[in-house]
């Protein structure tokens, strides 16, 4: 296992572009600098100073460990803040971060002055996220059990089907079913699951929807729909201000319930006393 003290010395090093002034600013003797240098060439069995008179440089081998030696050394340092500090990391799915965990976050925040670092983005980035470590707790569209997770439902989202203002379904109560394949369906962010539920609540008549994929957010989706380019289907949270403000207008299907579970997603076996678990506590439960 790579020595942390050995990857400091060696970016020391780098910086400085030389042991003598590395050993000056980490207070070491030049020569424990070159050993720990010495030992980290051997416990990578390969050279990784070019030992040049005159000239400092990195063998290829080196230059390949330069970026990984940064981040084990960003990584080591952080893991000491998280560990000796109150920190939480949300990883949350595009639409569930951008339109719903604001407000619940800075309540958290407000109220246990736990600091929250938020990550957004694709349902199946933030999936893999928690499962490398790199988040605390998850909130997602959908979600796949797996083993070491725990996962509960934080609402029931509904969702609405979008025009703009000056369209021919503007002025209905409700849209019917079967007059979706009579119009282009907006998509945007791949892998939220939408599809999915469409599949599973229409059936055949899915297959007969013409979804215009790649406006790769709902915030390109809205306004291409605002410019009467077709209808979408979306989180209702999403549309809410646009929909107040009169830029677009929000039906409901007729006799139909389109509604996702929204995901919050821990390691299992938390303390309670562990961040993750205190925002379950108040915004979840």
């Amino acid at each position: 296992m790579l020595n942390l003290i050995h990857a400091r010395t060696f970016l020391t090093v780098v910086e400085v572009r030389g042991v003598r002034a590395a050993a000056r600013q980490l207070d070491l003797a030049p020569s424990t600098v070159a050993d720990h240098i010495r030992q980290l060439e051997e416990e990578l069995a390969t050279p990784l100073i070019a030992r040049d008179r005159g000239a400092f440089g990195l063998t290829p081998q080196g230059a390949r460990l330069l970026p990984l030696a940064r981040a084990l050394v960003t990584t080591a340092e952080r893991l000491s803040i998280l560990v000796h500090q109150p920190w939480l990391r949300v990883a949350a799915a595009s639409n569930i971060g951008t339109y719903m965990l604001q407000q619940p976050v800075a309540a958290f925040q407000r109220e246990t002055d736990i600091e929250v670092e938020m990550w957004i983005g694709r349902n199946i980035d933030v999936a893999e996220r928690i499962q490398r470590g790199e988040s605390d707790l998850a909130v997602m569209e959908w979600w796949e059990p797996r083993k070491g997770f725990v996962a509960q439902t934080w609402s029931r989202e509904p969702l609405v089907v979008i025009v703009g203002p000056e369209h021919r379904w503007a002025s209905l109560e409700a849209v019917n079913v079967q007059e979706l394949v009579t119009e282009p369906l907006l998509g945007g962010e791949p892998g939220t699951g939408t599809g999915r539920l469409l599949q599973q609540q229409f059936g055949a008549l899915a297959d007969r929807l013409r979804t215009t994929e790649g406006f790769g957010s709902t915030e390109a989706v809205k306004r291409a729909v605002r410019a009467g380019r077709g209808a979408s289907i979306v989180l209702e949270a999403a549309v809410t201000d646009e929909v107040a403000s009169g830029q677009l207008v929000m039906l409901p299907l007729e006799g139909i319930e389109l509604a996702k579970e929204i995901k919050v997603i821990v390691p299992d076996a938390l303390p309670s006393t562990a961040p993750a678990m205190k925002f379950l506590a108040t915004c979840v439960n």
